[in-house]
C-alpha cells in the first residue's frame, strides 16, 4: 500500500486535506490530480489486502444501476469507505469476517435503501453469501456509523455563536427571529419486542414501533435525532426527556432561542407552535408562517424516508439495532448534503399536507411561551 495512504489511514487525517494535493507521476504511481478517486481505489485494495480469493468487482455495473442500488455513486461510496477507515483505524489483519469490509458496507447501504437484500441477488460479488450473513452486516456497520460518524454529521449547536447562521437562515426565509430548528416525531415500525415491553412499544395505531424525534434546520439538514423512545411514548414526553431540551434551556439563558413545532406540543419558553384557536388576521398569518416552517421538516423527513426506504418497512431487529439504523440513515443523509448530493427526483415521494387540527377551546396563555409568541406576531406585523 502507498505510504501516503498509510499515513492518512493511521494518523486520522481528513480526506479534505488531500483534494488539492498534487502528485508527480513516478513509476506508475499517481498519474492524475483527482486524488480522492485514486485514494478511494487504494483503500479498497487495502481493505481486501489479506483476501486470498479473487472476488468479483462490485463496481462492474453501470453508474446509474450502482447509485440506484446503494444510493451513493461509485466515487462517493469510495470516499465514504475511506472516511470509515480513517475514523475506525481499520486494520484488515484484525478483521476475521469472511466478507470483505467494503462488501459489508455495500450490503448495509442496500438494506437501508430498500429494506431488503433482493437487489444484491443479481450481483456476482454477493453470490454465495446467505441472507443470514447479509443480515448480520447491518447491525455491525450501522453501529460503526453511529459511533464514529454520527457526531461529525449530526451536530446540534451548543452555544449562541453556533446558532447565528441557523437563526439568520430561518429569519431571512420566514421572517421569524431566533429560531434554532424545527422539531417533530415519526414512528419506525418493529417486527417484535420482548413480551414484557410490548405495551410500551405499541404506538397509537397499535403497531410496535420506536418514536423518533428529529430537529432540522432550514437546509433540510438534521441537527439532532433521538430514536431511543418506545412507540407508546407521546411526542411531548420524548421532548421533555431529551437532552436537546436541556441544551435549549441553556441557550435561552443568554439569548432568545426557540424551536418550532406543531400544535401537538405544549407552548414553552423555548418552543413555539401555532395558535390553537386563531381569532385575528395576524393570528392566521402567524400560523401560516409556522406551517411553512414545519413543511421544511416534513420535506426533510420525506427525503430521508424516500432515500432510505427501510424506514418505511417493519425492521426485523430489536429496538436498539433499529435505533442505530435510524441514526445511520440520518448520518448518511447529512453526509450526502455535505457533498451537495441531491436526491434523485424519481425517488422523492410527495410531501403530504399536514392535516388541520381542530381548534382548541383555549390557548396556553399561562405559559411563558405565550409572551414569546405574542412578541413574534407583533415583530412580524409591526404591532408595537
Amino acid at each position: 500500500m502507498d505510504l501516503d495512504l498509510a499515513t492518512c489511514l493511521f494518523s486520522g487525517l481528513q480526506t479534505d486535506c488531500l483534494q488539492d494535493k498534487q502528485y508527480i507521476c513516478e513509476e506508475g504511481r499517481f498519474t492524475t490530480t483527482n486524488v480522492q478517486k485514486l485514494f478511494a481505489k487504494e483503500v479498497i485494495a487495502f481493505v481486501r489486502c489479506k483476501e486470498l480469493r479473487v472476488l468479483p468487482n462490485p463496481f462492474d455495473i453501470s453508474d446509474d444501476y450502482f447509485k440506484n442500488i446503494f444510493r451513493l455513486d461509485k466515487w462517493l461510496f469510495q470516499d465514504f469507505l475511506l472516511v470509515l477507515c480513517l475514523r475506525t483505524y481499520y486494520r484488515p489483519e484484525l478483521d476475521n469476517n469472511r466478507m470483505p469490509f467494503d462488501l459489508r458496507v455495500l450490503t448495509t447501504l442496500t438494506y437501508l435503501a430498500h429494506g431488503h437484500f433482493g437487489a444484491l441477488q443479481h450481483l456476482d460479488a454477493f453470490r454465495g453469501y446467505a441472507e443470514s450473513i447479509l443480515q448480520r452486516c447491518v447491525p455491525e456497520v450501522c453501529e460503526i456509523i453511529v459511533h464514529f460518524l454520527a457526531t461529525d454529521y449530526i451536530v446540534f449547536p451548543s452555544n449562541n455563536e453556533e446558532t447565528l447562521g441557523i437563526k439568520h437562515g430561518f429569519n431571512s426565509l420566514y421572517g421569524i427571529p431566533h429560531v434554532v430548528g424545527v422539531m417533530d416525531c415519526f414512528h419506525v415500525r418493529l417486527s417484535k419486542v420482548a413480551a414484557t415491553q410490548e405495551q410500551d412499544f405499541k404506538c397509537r395505531h397499535g403497531n410496535l414501533a420506536i418514536n423518533v424525534q428529529v430537529v432540522c434546520d432550514n437546509k433540510y439538514r438534521f441537527l439532532n435525532v433521538n430514536p431511543r423512545a418506545p412507540g407508546g411514548s407521546s411526542d411531548i414526553f420524548v421532548w421533555k426527556h431529551s437532552h436537546i431540551y436541556g441544551i435549549m434551556k441553556n441557550l435561552s439563558v443568554t439569548a432568545p432561542a426557540w424551536l418550532v413545532a406543531d400544535r401537538g406540543y405544549n407552548l414553552d419558553d423555548i418552543l413555539i407552535n401555532p395558535y390553537r384557536n386563531p381569532r385575528s388576521l395576524p393570528d392566521f398569518r402567524f400560523n401560516a408562517r409556522l406551517e411553512a416552517m414545519l413543511t421544511v421538516l416534513d420535506t426533510a423527513t420525506i427525503m430521508l424516508t424516500s432515500r432510505f426506504r427501510c424506514l418505511k418497512t417493519i425492521l426485523p431487529y430489536n429496538h436498539q439495532i433499529a435505533a442505530n439504523i435510524v441514526t445511520a440513515c440520518v448520518t448518511i443523509h447529512n453526509y450526502l448534503l455535505s457533498k451537495n448530493c441531491a436526491i434523485d427526483e424519481h425517488l422523492m415521494s410527495v410531501v403530504p399536507k399536514r392535516k388541520p387540527l381542530p381548534n382548541a377551546m383555549c390557548e396556553d396563555i399561562w405559559t411563558s411561551g405565550h409572551a414569546n409568541r405574542e412578541y413574534i406576531k407583533k415583530y412580524l406585523y409591526g404591532l408595537y
